[in-house]
């Protein structure tokens, strides 16, 4: 992000004359083993309010989970 912010400051100044910012490559490792897909769908709504999660969230983490989707 700071060599983004860099090259717009450049470009502002006047100092290049294209903008080209780099998006770096992410790796993501996911750990959404069977105790987490069982706690999801344990969740009553009274749980669903304490934890602050959104009805419609909830609803469709556990469709996914149905049907077997990460």
């Amino acid at each position: 992000m700071f060599e983004n912010v860099r090259e717009l400051s450049r470009y502002i100044l006047g100092k290049v004359k294209e903008l080209e910012f780099r998006i770096p490559d992410i790796a993501m490792s996911r750990n959404d083993d069977i105790e987490m897909r069982n706690m999801v769908m344990s969740i009553d709504p009274d749980k669903r309010k304490e934890l602050k999660i959104n009805k419609s969230t909830l609803w469709y983490e556990q469709k996914k989970i149905k049907r077997e989707r990460p």
